[in-house]
Formats: C-alpha cells, structure tokens, sequence
C-alpha cells in the first residue's frame, strides 16, 4: 500500500510552519498530510488519507467550524483562528490553525496548518501555485490528477521518472494508456471508489516496473488524485529475501538426522516448515548396539529466530546425547546450555522451547523418556491399548525451575510411537481436544500400517497441511517385539 506522505509539506513544515499540515480537496477529504501531523494526532497517514477533515474535529463543532471556514476561504482566500482537534485515545487538543485555498488543475485544494497554540502562525509566504508546483515536483512518487472521464490532466517530475514519459506525452491522455494499457485491458485499479493496491506498469524504454498505488476521489471536480509509488527496489528486496529463506530451509532441512531403519526399529517422519522457517527439529541416534536415542524439539514461535535457535540445538544434540543418554540427565543438560548460550536473556521466551526426548531400549524392551511442556507423544500397542509419554516438566527455558521426572514405559511385541509438534493439532481442528483425540484415534485405527502409510493416513485428515500456519513434524517409530 502506498504511503502517501508528499514530501513537499514536510519541507514547508519545517521551513515556516509549527507542527503540521494537511491537503484537503474542497469538501474537506484528506489528500496528504506531513509527518509532523501525523505524529501530533498519534495517527499513521494511510488512517487520514481520504478520510473527512471533520473526523479530527469534535462532532459538535465541527460543523459550525467548516462553516466559517468555508465563509472565509470565499471571501479573503484563508481562515486563520484557533481550533481543537480530537487525537488518537479521544483527547482534545488546542491548536493555532491557518487554512488557506490552493488552486489546482483539478479543482481547489484547502492547505490546513496546525501549530502549538501559543505560536504565531502567519499565512504563507509561498503562492498557491507554487505550493503546488513543488508537491508535484518534490514528491517521493507520482501524484497525477485525473479527470472523471480518466484524462490525465497534469504530470510532474515524479510521474515523468517513473512513467519515463514527459509532461507533453501524458497530459490529456487516458492515464490507461500511460499504465501500457490498452483501452480494452482493465487498469490494475477502478477510478469508481478510493483504494489501494499493487501492480505493475511499463516505462515509455520498455522497463518494468513494481508499483503501489492509492486512487483518491475529488467529489470538487468529480476528478481523482493516483498516486503511483515505485516500489521495484523493494519488491527486488523481497524477492532476495525469499531466496534466502528458501536456502536456510533447505539447509535447515538437511540437518535432519537420517531416519533408522533395521529388524529392531524402524522410522518415517513428516517435516512441514510453515511460509517462514521452522522452530521444530527431530533427531534420532543410535547410541550403541541395543539402544536409540530420539528427540523432537519445538522452539516457540516460528521464523529466524526460531529457526536459529533450534539450529543452534541441533549442533549439541550428537555429543550430548550419546555422551549422556539418560532423559532426565538430557533434558537438565540442554536447559544448562541454554543458559550458558543467552546468560543476559534469562527467561526470554524466545528461547523458550519444549521437548520430548526417549531412549528406546531393545534388549530391555523398555522407553525411558521425559516430556518438557511438548505435547504427549502416543505408544500403541498391538491390542489397541494406548499409553500416554506425558512425564517430565515444564518446557525448557521456563522462568520456573522445577525437576524433570523420568517416565518408564516396558514393551513386551510390537508397538507404535507417534511423536509430534502442536502445528498439527490447529491444523487437524479449531478444538486442541478434538485435535487430541483424532490423532489418538488414527493411531490406534492404523497401527498395523507400516510407518510411512500411517503418517500418509493421520496427514490426510487435514489437506491444509501443505501450507500450515504454523510448522509440522510427526515422527512415527516402530519398535518390533
């Protein structure tokens, strides 16, 4: 969306006058408005444009204000007094205001000025054509008066560089046919109503451009003011910036430990990162000759920063994991990390991740395991019973302390684990309970299903899942008897 802020009010704010000023057309809608003005009514200059000046003036004055306003611009061309204003909250304010006519091409615009009220504010010095001139001249974009039928009727220097056309190349042409348009292609906007948008246009040399653009209505003339940003360079940042993201994904991506796969057990995983990069990682280690190691982590929100931290994690995982083994031992061990990684961040929720960590041992045919604020992962045996991994503690990062707590689960044949992240359950419904109780029901449905069919079966409950509003990892884990 465009910002419309023309830039050559914030120099006339600055040269003569207190502490704002705005551009209405004649029935007092707002057309531009400098920053100082926005910054004294605490409000952002896409919530003024187009909206009436009599919004900032109280209900019960304002009409008999406009009036004499209205009186006095008639007759001596401006109105000079003393006004209040209503700012962001619903608060008064006292100002010194001059309002002052302003001939344009497209009809007559009212210049409002606004100082602190015991300032003297005196007309300005510059002629209305010349005010005008240098919006034109000075703004950051193309500010293009367009008659109702569409005719361009003035072009200044920020439409000739953007448009690469001159003066005497625009002027009484359809503003469509400046768009590259033909007259049977529809503009990218509706000069029928005030709006916003992007799109883009072809320069007079063939060159595309980004642009943004605001259509503003001028119910004086029947007329309309565009304004046309160019917003290539910015489009050109986003589009790196995607690049990027999609190389730290796939970096990212490519530190997911293989998958095990032998007689004693055996894995599939489901990895969906949302738009931006992911805060949930897996791992899975073979520790010596019977026993695994298998973790999930879930670092809380989504994008860089997760996806940093949760890299950072996966760094530590190996040694740590194969040096220490035990859950409770782990688990105490990353929180010690995490502390020693960010000390000046104590209690930082951006550190703030939760964690489920087991070891699955086949000669003992048991799990140990200690579950950190993750949602419980699901055992299921062959006869359908269930078995929650919901012991541990409290996420790892918590501004409370409190000592994680092993759970033991034996394992006598066959039985499946499911292990998962929360962006599943918003997902699989708008109920986190009946999320819950869906993937327990699919787990126990679809347990006699090798691991990567189970995962296709639980995942086509939710056809969303290709591009999920927060990011995804289900781990299933077959451990045969």
């Amino acid at each position: 969306m465009v910002k419309a802020n023309v830039q050559a009010i914030d120099q006339l704010d600055a040269e003569q006058l207190g502490s704002g000023m705005m551009i209405t057309d004649c029935r007092f809608f707002i057309l531009a408005v400098s920053e100082r003005m926005t910054e004294r009514l605490g409000l952002a200059k896409e919530e003024l444009i187009g909206r009436p000046a009599s919004s900032l003036f109280p209900a019960e004055r304002s009409a008999r204000l406009f009036d004499h306003i209205v009186q006095a611009v008639k007759k001596d061309g401006y109105w000079q007094g003393e006004a209040r204003h209503v700012v962001k909250g619903g608060q008064m304010y006292t100002s010194q205001m001059n309002v002052y006519v302003l001939p344009g091409s497209e009809g007559e615009w009212l210049v409002w000025q606004f100082a602190e009220q015991d300032s003297a504010l005196s007309i300005p010095l510059l002629a209305s054509a010349e005010v005008l001139r240098t919006i034109y001249a000075s703004a950051p974009f193309a500010v293009v008066p367009v008659a109702a039928d569409g005719t361009v009727q003035d072009w200044g220097d920020g439409a000739e560089t953007l448009f690469g056309r001159r003066k005497e190349e625009a002027v009484g042409r359809p503003i469509w046919t400046l768009f590259g348009h033909s007259g049977e292609t529809p503009l990218p906007f509706s000069l029928e109503k005030q709006q916003c948008g992007e799109g883009m246009v072809q320069r007079e040399d063939g060159m595309p451009v980004h642009i943004a653009y605001t259509v503003i209505p001028v119910p004086s003339s029947s007329g309309y003011v565009v304004l046309v940003e160019d917003i290539t360079k910015r489009k050109q940042k986003e589009a790196e910036r995607r690049r990027q993201v999609e190389l730290a994904k796939k970096i990212q991506h490519n530190l997911l430990t293989p998958l095990i796969q032998n007689q004693a057990v055996t894995m599939e995983a489901v990895y969906i990162p949302s738009e931006d990069l992911s805060g949930d990682i897996y791992a899975c280690y073979q520790i010596d000759l019977y026993r695994y190691g298998v973790i999930v982590i879930d670092v809380m929100g989504h994008g860089i920063s997760s996806a940093l931290v949760s890299m950072l994690l996966r760094s530590l995982l190996r040694g740590l994991i194969v040096r220490v083994v035990d859950p409770i031992s782990v688990a105490s061990e990353l929180e010690k990390h995490v502390q020693s990684l960010f000390p000046g961040e104590a209690n930082d929720l951006r550190y703030l991740f939760s964690m489920i960590y087991l070891v699955i041992d086949t000669k003992e045919r048991k799990i140990e395991y200690t579950n950190a604020g993750h949602p419980a992962g699901l055992l299921v045996f062959d006869d359908g019973r269930v078995h929650e991994l919901d012991k541990g503690g409290l996420a790892i990062g918590s501004p409370f302390s409190l000592p994680f707590e092993k759970g033991v689960i034996d394992y006598g044949r066959r039985a499946r684990l499911l292990l998962y992240t929360d962006g599943i359950l918003e997902e699989l419904d708008p109920s986190i309970l009946q999320s819950i109780e869906k993937i327990r029901a699919c787990t126990q449905m679809y347990r006699h299903l090798p691991d990567k069919r189970f995962l296709e079966r639980l995942v086509s409950h939710s056809p969303s899942l290709a591009s999920p509003a927060d990011d995804i990892c289900l781990l299933s884990i077959t451990v045969h008897g």
